[in-house]
């Protein structure tokens, strides 16, 4: 049996991780992956048996990093708004790179939870953060303002992860609207973001 070549691997992982970008899981074709890597669709099949195991594979890593990168949540060193800040950077900054991701999750949650839970302890193992709990504990000491956690968590993941979602929606209204808008540093997104945290976790302006 022929073994197969990380050097390859490596190169239809990424190829694969530019077309889900472009095109999405149901926009893309193994062919177009096949045709980035510069290998043929034969081989592409011999390494990855269909499209969804290789999406799988390309999100079920990013998920992986995407928990290493939130660990910032628990570092009790740090005032909670600002690793709230921390947190919501880091976020953005992930959807940039994985624009497919919150659809993989919702695909990922919906076609089996339990599996899924299963999967993302293993990957988070004995490391204990939670934004949610964070924010509870917060309110609960006194240190953040009277919030609903849940209702302040949807709001904030609403505001990070919809603009990535929706953009071909977005590039068609300002398209036939005549609008011309570039963020292309996500510094203007990032800004709302930061001002809706400061007005909700601040109790300065109370």
């Amino acid at each position: 049996m022929k073994l197969k070549d990380q050097n390859t691997e490596a190169t239809i992982l990424e190829s694969a991780k530019l077309i889900f970008m472009e095109k999405g899981l149901y926009g893309a074709r193994m062919q177009d992956i096949a045709n980035q890597a510069g290998i043929n669709k034969a081989l592409l099949h011999y390494y990855f048996r269909n499209k969804e195991r290789l999406f799988d594979e390309v999100f079920g890593g990013a998920l992986a990093r995407y928990f290493q990168n939130m660990e910032i949540i628990s570092d009790e060193s740090l005032p909670i708004i600002d690793r709230v800040l921390t947190y919501s950077n880091r976020f953005v900054y992930f959807l940039a790179e994985y624009p497919q991701m919150s659809i993989f999750l919702i695909k990922e949650i919906s076609s089996n939870q339990a599996l899924f839970h299963l999967k993302v302890q293993g990957i988070k193992k004995d490391k204990k953060y939670s934004l949610l709990n964070v924010l509870k504990e917060g309110v609960e000491k006194g240190e953040l303002p009277v919030i609903d956690p849940v209702v302040f968590l949807m709001n904030l993941h609403s505001l990070c992860a919809y603009p990535f979602v929706a953009a071909p929606i977005f590039h068609a209204i300002c398209q036939g609207s005549g609008v011309q808008w570039t963020d292309a540093n996500h510094e203007k997104l990032l800004q709302s973001i930061h001002e809706f945290i400061h007005f909700k976790l601040s109790k300065s302006h109370l």
